[in-house]
């Protein structure tokens, strides 16, 4: 997981969405991190996501807005989330300042792009239903889903799919 990125690439698509509430981001980052893992073999930001009942969460996002409207005060990481974006009417999030672009790849800007074209004009039900594709269906509510299974329903290759499984093993060995 890497907070910067996590944080710079919220801040790239708030900065770029009318209105942008938590739900709209949560699912404009899913599926620019869907579509770069099946692509790349990895995620842009290495967020955990969580299958909630309106689809996937990104969870250090998630949390980090919690802390910035107040409804988690503690937080493990040294940083003022409240200097980097700020929360209205409880979902609403605007960003206080431009994304620092140095912490994105090109293709990782490529790819919030994409899914900022594809996403950022449907409303709620669109795309909670967009979102529930099978790596959610595969997940218990409230429980972390699987890279693997996010890249599958993203289209990655078979070819691909395998590198993700060796690196997924490799990464788990680790642990």
């Amino acid at each position: 997981m890497d907070i910067d990125k996590a944080i710079e690439a919220s801040l790239y698509i708030i900065n770029r969405v009318n209105a942008c509430d938590m739900h709209k981001l949560f699912k404009i980052l899913y599926f620019a991190e869907q579509q770069h893992l099946a692509e790349y073999g990895r995620t842009i930001t290495g967020d955990s996501y969580v299958a909630m009942q309106n689809g996937p969460v990104p969870s250090f996002i998630y949390d980090a807005i919690k802390v910035v409207r107040g409804d988690k005060s503690y937080y493990s990481i040294n940083r003022d989330l409240k200097s980097e974006f700020e929360v209205f009417r409880y979902k609403f999030i605007e960003a206080k300042r431009e994304a620092n672009t140095d912490y994105l790849s090109a293709s990782d800007i490529e790819y919030l792009e994409k899914s900022l074209v594809e996403n950022a004009q449907l409303n709620f039900a669109q795309l909670t239903e967009k979102s529930h594709d099978s790596a959610w269906l595969g997940a218990y509510e409230n429980s972390d889903m699987d890279f693997f299974e996010i890249a599958h329903a993203g289209g990655a290759t078979t070819e691909m799919l395998k590198y993700i499984e060796v690196n997924m093993q490799t990464q788990n060995s680790f642990k």
